[in-house]
């Protein structure tokens, strides 16, 4: 039972919140996939969890602040739990939507859809790979998710993420509804 001194609104917001931070990890374990172990990513990197790569020296960085032995991860001697996982996608998460806002300083004020598109190319690029999508940031800042999502196709992100690309590009099209 939420505490009597909050809101309704404030309850629902937070609701909607949670409802969309869980969509949001649902679908970037989608399009990332989702191992308790190691594994090489596309270009050969050390990976687990959900896209955390184990070659990424702010990853190494956090892994040893919470005393996590990476060479252990790295090697196979150890995986993660569940709740490990999740950490290191919380992390991510927060890195990806600190990248998503230099990118977009307007992105909290978008429709949710946009927000989640933006949200999951910045997961899945980082900033100096989002920040090549020029014209799609034009459009943003004319509110133009249409435009936006033709840019999304006119790249080679696009063509290299298989079904990611069609499911972000729907998603940054819903935007316009």
């Amino acid at each position: 039972m939420p505490p009597a001194n909050i809101s309704q609104v404030e309850q629902a917001k937070r609701a909607e919140d949670a409802m969309f931070k869980n969509e949001l990890f649902e679908r970037t374990k989608l399009n990332e996939g989702y191992r308790e172990s190691v594994y090489k990513d596309s270009k050969g990197n050390p990976t687990i969890g959900i896209g955390f790569n184990l070659n990424d020296a702010d990853n190494l960085r956090y892994l040893k602040e919470r005393g996590v032995n990476a060479e252990a991860l790295i090697s196979g001697k150890e995986a993660l739990t569940p709740s490990g996982v999740k950490q290191l996608y919380v992390f991510s998460m927060n890195k990806a939507y600190n990248d998503a806002l230099k990118y977009d300083p307007d992105l909290a004020s978008r429709p949710r859809a946009a927000q989640a598109a933006i949200l999951d190319m910045s997961f899945n690029l980082g900033l100096t790979k989002l920040n090549k999508f020029v014209e799609m940031k034009k459009a943003l800042q004319a509110n133009d998710y249409q435009k936006a999502a033709d840019e999304m196709v006119d790249s080679n992100w696009f063509k290299q993420v298989k079904t990611r690309g069609p499911r972000m590009v729907d998603i940054m099209r819903s935007a316009s509804k």
